[in-house]
């Protein structure tokens, strides 16, 4: 296969993956981003643009060197984010950003997601780091996640939600829900399930920046 059909079914597939994100959960509305690498470009998804509406003409091209966005449409503010994830890693190929509900609240506990589940060695997705809060679209979020994603297929953006990555957008999706699972199972050894009852009440408090009692 050509690069050129390489890269194009690479997009369609990012597409395919960007529909699928609120019915599984992993994203309410478009707050999530997917993109590819294409060569010395990657394809991201736009901004504010309903996924069900969206082709892959639309997934806006962007040069790896140099941030430049090629062409009509406004990239996802999450850029920075993806374009650190592939500069540092060569060997990845998508990088998806979603905010599913058990992951995204144990990343404002600020510690590794834990007890480990057997699926992170069996996919080769590593052990999930917590990275230090940041702006979202800012470039210390970008810094910050792709230093603590290190080798890892995953890793959760500090009080904000979760990164994955894989050689294509179908692995990156395999990996963000390995990562959702695992997070419910920690919960539950925990003794709190916030995807049905909210965030433990400490976890609020913190978020609110009440004092302890």
């Amino acid at each position: 296969m050509s690069d050129r059909r390489r890269h194009r079914a690479l997009v369609r597939d990012a597409v395919r993956v960007a529909r699928g994100l609120e019915a599984e959960g992993l994203v309410v509305g478009t707050v999530g981003n997917v993109s590819v690498r294409t060569g010395a470009a990657l394809r991201i998804t736009p901004s504010r643009t309903a996924y069900a509406d969206m082709r892959s003409r639309d997934l806006v091209e962007v040069d790896l060197a140099s941030g430049a966005t090629a062409g009509r449409g406004t990239p996802s503010r999450e850029l920075p984010l993806h374009l650190a994830v592939l500069r540092a890693r060569p060997d990845v190929g998508a990088v998806l950003h979603t905010h599913s509900v058990a992951a995204t609240a144990w990343s404002f506990l600020d510690e590794p997601l834990r007890p480990e589940l057997e699926d992170l060695a069996y996919h080769g997705i590593g052990s999930i780091r917590t990275a230090e809060p940041a702006a979202a679209g800012s470039d210390e979020l970008a810094r910050i996640a792709a230093e603590t994603l290190a080798g890892a297929a995953a890793v959760l953006l500090g009080r904000h939600g979760v990164l994955t990555v894989g050689t294509t957008p179908a692995e990156a999706l395999l990996a963000a829900r390995i990562v959702e699972r695992q997070a419910r199972v920690a919960w539950l050894v925990r003794g709190a399930a916030p995807w049905a009852t909210g965030v433990a009440s400490a976890v609020l408090d913190d978020v609110a920046g009440a004092s302890p009692a």
